[in-house]
């Protein structure tokens, strides 16, 4: 009886191998074998991030180098996979047979950035600006619903008509979500089935090496995708380490040696992104410093570094381009060259670098020795322009009173940290120059433009009745002036900064009027109340800075970072796009709506940083102290890291979300979006705080013993003569 049974089961296993070899050779039958269910077909570059991501798999991955061969060698039923190799320039060239061949074969097939279809040719390759990806189905389940974002930089795609998609690319306005749908909103197929094949007609495959984001939405569309394909990996295993990434975790405990490291990686980041300007590439950016849009590609990082004699450039524009690079702004603003010189610095003073000294007073004596950023106005004594400093080199007549404020404390700190008195008078006539143009009551406005105000005198600005209720633009000037008086006793430069003062804080917060968010303007508010209270500690000073302080903690999170917020009503210069159309023209929050966990390194949590040092080393309050521990912490742990980009590690872009951990927000603003650096601002305002709080101390100690105002009696006489004081 055994017998009969072995017989019987090997004339089986004969029939069975008869059948499966006569299937594998019939490309019409739609009977698979089992055992090839295992294999990927792929058509791709070596170092493509999705085939590398298979590679890791339990599948059996092929790789082909052309199109016809990979074609030939997928067997019927497998998966054939053909990626965009010569993106973003030149369309994926399928052969003329492929579609067919696919169908009679029953494969299951995806392709990437085709030059055509299956009953038709692709049209032109299109460029995109401000387009997002948008999920116009269910093909991916519940973690990708429709109107989802994901954001995959300045991509390019194939044009193709209208049709029924998984993805569309369209301007859209929001933050993950597209808010106003793509109802009246030009869009174009990315993701769609074209018969039994999935198309998409843009490159997906390289998402990290084009620093798709968010990361966790990207990794969703790609597990949809590979299900689509009867690809079955664990949601798990999908997964990569982003190429440009924060330096630690969110619960990684942070050490002194931590700081020091984020110090030195800071200043050196001018360096290794070649900000700062150099003779042999002078031209080079000049060209394009001159443009009305400053941005040009990338640096050639193989070019040598400036020394601080020709300036810094501005920085990343936000915008990413399909190889992971980001254009620069090569625009030369004072503020940006200045702020600079304080990160050179005080950076030495935590890692001795003579290097960071000698770029530093070279950067000083950029700013107030050459004519970069002067009118003839502005050094002659007898206009209303003395003394100020222009806002770009391409803009010299516009004084924006912030801009200089951040270029006299930029430059107090590099004076003061170097011992170098080179450049004291020209400070101080820099404090009084912007003392002297703003009204009677303390306000400036944003900007004033030197050809208007030298038809006037400064006697006339001074009497001015002017109300601006806008810290960003008006408050930090105002911390000068206390910081001046505390060094010369002169009572106007107190009288009129608490005069401004007190008249913000009246109107709190129903009547100040807000850029991009009211987190921002409280950040900036901060650094005059803290110098007040340091100037003339009563208790409503103390209360006013209690008051903002305690406001901005509402919104410190676990991680330490500050979520931001927009403001009351109307009162906001630049608010979230109010429709898709208006999405990316004008400066915008990297927020939609309140409630979006993202922290901006831009316009808040920078200034926010650097002011709440000050008013914790004024106070030495507990919860101010803590505060600023966790947010230090905070911004070590999200400085860029990345091992293949050198000109994005030991940065800090605009926008964080640090529920997800990653840098991401609505990229709506035109220039200075989510993914921006800025030489000045950010990078300078954090590095610099850092190595402050190294040391356990504030910007006014720190610059207690400056030498700017011990010529104020003369300066004054020249300046401001009949002006008692």
């Amino acid at each position: 009886m055994s017998a009969k049974l072995g017989l019987l089961a090997v004339m089986a296993l004969n029939i069975l191998t008869m059948s499966c070899k006569a299937i594998s050779a019939d490309n019409n039958t739609s009977i698979v074998n089992p055992l090839q269910n295992n294999t990927i077909n792929i058509y791709c570059d070596e170092d493509n991030n999705l085939y590398q991501l298979l590679l890791s798999s339990e599948y059996e991955v092929k790789r082909y180098e052309n199109i016809d061969k990979a074609l030939d060698g997928t067997l019927n039923g497998q998966r054939l996979l053909i990626f965009a190799k010569n993106y973003p320039d030149q369309k994926t060239v399928l052969p003329a047979s492929f579609y067919k061949k696919a169908k009679e074969k029953k494969l299951k097939v995806y392709v990437e950035f085709p030059d055509r279809l299956s009953t038709e040719a692709t049209g032109e390759i299109k460029s995109t600006e401000k387009e997002r990806l948008v999920v116009t189905s269910d093909f991916f389940g519940e973690h990708l619903k429709p109107l989802m974002i994901l954001d995959a930089g300045l991509y390019k795609y194939v044009n193709v008509p209208a049709r029924a998609s998984h993805l569309n690319g369209a301007k859209v306005a929001g933050f993950k979500t597209a808010v106003y749908g793509l109802e009246n909103t030009p869009n174009s197929p990315i993701l769609f089935e074209d018969g039994d094949v999935l198309v998409s007609t843009t490159k997906l495959s390289d998402f990290n090496k084009s620093r798709y984001s968010p990361h966790n939405a990207w990794r969703n569309a790609i597990g949809g995708i590979l299900s689509h394909l009867d690809i079955d990996i664990k949601e798990k295993a999908i997964q990569w380490e982003p190429i440009v990434r924060p330096t630690f975790d969110a619960s990684t405990a942070i050490s002194l040696d931590d700081y020091r490291t984020a110090v030195d990686r800071g200043a050196e980041w001018y360096d290794k992104a070649r900000f700062l300007i150099h003779p042999e590439w002078k031209d080079q950016w000049r060209s394009i410093d001159t443009l009305k849009l400053p941005v040009g590609p990338p640096m050639d990082l193989s070019l040598p570094s400036g020394d601080g004699l020709l300036g810094v450039m501005e920085g990343h524009y936000s915008y990413i381009n399909p190889d992971g690079s980001q254009q620069y702004r090569y625009w030369l603003r004072a503020d940006c060259v200045a702020e600079t010189a304080m990160t050179l610095a005080t950076a030495n003073g935590i890692k001795q670098n003579s290097k960071y000294l000698e770029t530093a007073t070279n950067l000083m004596d950029f700013v107030f020795n050459s004519e970069t950023f002067k009118t003839i106005s502005s050094i002659d004594p007898k206009q209303s322009s003395y003394g100020l400093i222009g806002w770009a080199d391409t803009n010299k007549h516009r004084y924006y009173g912030d801009d200089n404020a951040r270029v006299i404390l930029g430059s107090v700190l590099a004076a003061q940290t170097m011992m170098n008195p080179k450049w004291d008078k020209q400070i101080l006539e820099l404090i009084l120059a912007n003392f002297r143009t703003s009204g009677y009551k303390g306000f400036r406005k944003g900007a004033l433009n030197g050809k208007d105000i030298d038809q006037t005198t400064w006697q006339v600005l001074m009497e001015r009745d002017l109300e601006n209720i806008a810290p960003h633009y008006e408050s930090w000037i105002w911390a000068t002036y206390l910081w001046l008086y505390d060094k010369t006793g002169y009572t106007p430069l107190l009288d009129k900064a608490k005069r401004a003062i007190s008249i913000t804080m009246e109107n709190y917060p129903a009547n100040w009027l807000w850029t991009n968010g009211l987190q921002q303007e409280r950040a900036r508010m901060i650094l005059p109340l803290a110098w007040l209270v340091r100037a003339e500690d009563t208790k409503q000073h103390r209360d006013w800075l209690h008051l903002i302080c305690d406001d901005l903690l509402e919104h410190q999170v676990d991680s330490g970072a500050f979520r931001e917020e927009l403001g009351i009503g109307d009162n906001g210069r630049y608010g979230a796009p109010k429709s898709n159309e208006s999405y990316g023209h004008a400066e915008a929050p990297v927020i939609h709506i309140n409630g979006d966990p993202v922290a901006d390194m831009l316009y808040t949590t920078n200034f926010a940083f650097f002011a709440l040092n000050e008013a914790a080393q004024a106070t030495q309050e507990q919860r101010y102290l803590t505060a600023i521990d966790k947010l230090a912490d905070f911004l070590v742990r999200i400085q860029s890291t990345s091992t293949g980009r050198a000109d994005l590690d030991g940065c800090w872009f605009r926008a964080f979300d640090f529920e997800d951990w990653e840098y991401y927000g609505s990229n709506a603003d035109h220039g200075w979006g989510a993914w921006g650096t800025l030489t000045g601002w950010t990078q300078s305002f954090i590095t610099t705080t850092l190595a402050l709080k190294l040391e356990n101390t504030s910007y006014w100690e720190k610059t207690k013993k400056s030498t700017v105002g011990t010529e104020i009696e003369e300066v004054w006489q020249q300046m401001l003569p009949g002006i008692a004081h």
